[in-house]
């Protein structure tokens, strides 16, 4: 009896170890968006930024660039509206929409880029005085590395 019960325990603690492992997330707010990644995932700069712009982008362990992000001065924007970026976004040839949402202050559209094959996931913010981007493509092979991270990711990419 007592074999079986150290048995149970070694199992139920190591399935319960398990349950609770959890993907440590990393906060930023480099210029006019916030946003939570991965530990894994690493956040730099594209090119230096101004008072009107700013660009990173995130990369997996290995190297791989799997996001860009942009924030631009609303004022830099042919576009006023949400609604007119989103109807403008929806009007592209390059993108095969399997998803599209449409929300008060940012929108997400996804699908397969014609061109490459890759899956592709975009979110737009509008905020008070900034237009932020998150833009995350890769190839079906990579859908493991970012995939399970996609919606805690893209539900902490906000605007100013």
């Amino acid at each position: 009896m007592k074999a079986f019960t150290i048995i149970v325990t070694l199992l139920l603690g190591s399935f319960m170890g398990k349950a609770q492992d959890t993907v440590s997330y990393i906060k930023y707010a480099p210029c006019m968006f916030y946003i939570d990644l991965p530990a894994g995932m690493e956040m730099s700069k594209m090119n230096e930024s101004s008072p009107d712009y700013c660009d990173y982008e995130v990369k997996l362990k290995d190297g791989y660039v799997i996001m860009e992000l942009h924030s631009l001065l609303s004022t830099r924007y042919d576009l006023i509206t949400l609604q007119e970026f989103y109807d403008a976004a929806l009007k592209s040839d390059e993108l095969d929409i399997t998803y599209k949402m449409l929300a008060s202050n940012y929108f997400v559209i996804s699908g397969i880029d014609k061109k490459n094959g890759n899956i592709v996931y975009w979110k737009r913010v509008v905020g008070k005085f900034f237009i932020s981007e998150m833009d995350i493509e890769y190839d079906k092979s990579r859908k493991t590395d970012i995939e399970p991270y996609i919606g805690n990711i893209s539900k902490s990419f906000t605007g100013d």
